[in-house]
């Protein structure tokens, strides 16, 4: 009697929801931070939230967050509190929780190479040197999530740029930042509801 053949292991593949859209802004958390150069992912996606009625005052995964449905997707905006260099770590959670993919992963946050009113929009690409970035590509293994990139204009010393990241923007800078939140909404619905391409070709590289 022929002894019945084993069929080999397959390994299991990964399953991810494209139902779901996660919006991550990145910032630290605290009054003293508020409205700093290095918080302007949280002033992005706190606008959105406001412009799409959806506060993001829920606590959980080392966050704040809030979730929204819109044309049969689920919106879920992220506010890591685990400070900057450890954002990865609540990212991670929220993916893992929700089996949500990489490219249906935005990343909002503030970028030194661009002007202040600049934005940038990536699908993919390195950390720049930006430590929340870096935590996100280290703790989730990849680096195949969507970028939003703005722009805070960078000191004119490198020595300076600790503390610079952390000062608050001019009074005629924060009317530019302020054009600039205004248009997140547009921003994340061109990338979520009709294509990255989309959104590059229309924002990439604009002074707002």
């Amino acid at each position: 009697m022929k002894k019945a053949q084993m069929s080999p292991m397959l390994p299991k593949k990964k399953v991810t929801n494209n139902n779901i859209a996660l919006i991550v802004g990145l910032g630290n958390p605290g009054e003293k931070y508020e409205s700093t150069r290095h918080n302007i992912g949280f002033s992005f996606i706190d606008k959105f939230s406001e412009q799409i009625n959806s506060p993001i005052t829920d606590s959980k995964f080392n966050s704040l967050y809030s979730n929204v449905n819109k044309d049969g997707k689920k919106l879920l905006l992220l506010k890591p509190q685990t400070y900057m260099n450890d954002s990865g770590v609540a990212v991670k959670k929220v993916k893992d929780f929700f089996k949500i993919s990489s490219n249906q992963t935005i990343v909002i946050y503030d970028d030194l190479d661009l002007q202040v009113g600049q934005i940038k929009i990536k699908d993919t690409g390195g950390s720049g040197g930006h430590n929340g970035i870096n935590s996100i590509i280290e703790n989730i293994g990849n680096n195949n999530f969507i970028r939003i990139r703005i722009g805070i204009g960078k000191p004119l010393e490198k020595s300076m740029t600790n503390k610079y990241v952390l000062s608050k923007f001019t009074k005629d800078e924060s009317k530019i930042v302020n054009n600039i939140n205004n248009l997140a909404k547009n921003i994340i619905y061109s990338i979520v509801f009709k294509s990255i391409s989309f959104a590059m070709n229309t924002f990439n590289s604009k002074i707002q």
